[in-house]
């Protein structure tokens, strides 16, 4: 075969497949699981909440801080659109230095971006 007719023939069944997959009745692509997706915001000067944008219960989920002291509070589960709410001790003590909050899973993170807070100031 020449290199024309090999490339043909190529088209022509990834076309056809991709055709199958189309018309084959009852054959749905399965929705793929997200996860949980923690999203952590300022709820006051001294907490935070944590929602669950996710469609999976996040498990062992627990807020780390980061200003003058560091800590790590644990939490409770958090099902599917519920939320959280978090206190911290490092709130106000020193209002000119940031205070960044950070939400963790045990179960993991669909999108981790939406995770992280600066709290103070």
């Amino acid at each position: 075969m020449t290199h024309t007719v090999r490339c043909a023939t190529l088209a022509l069944l990834t076309a056809g497949a991709a055709a199958g997959a189309v018309l084959v009745p009852g054959v749905a692509a399965a929705a793929p699981v997200r996860g949980p997706d923690l999203q952590v915001v300022r709820s006051s000067v001294c907490t935070a909440t944590i929602t669950n944008r996710g469609d999976v219960t996040a498990t062992g989920v627990r807020l780390q801080y980061l200003g003058i002291f560091f800590a790590n509070v644990p939490g409770r589960d958090i099902a599917p659109g519920a939320s959280d709410q978090f206190g911290y001790i490092d709130c106000n003590i020193a209002p000119t230095i940031p205070v960044f909050v950070v939400a963790y899973a045990g179960n993991g993170e669909a999108n981790p971006f939406d995770n992280v807070a600066q709290v103070n100031p």
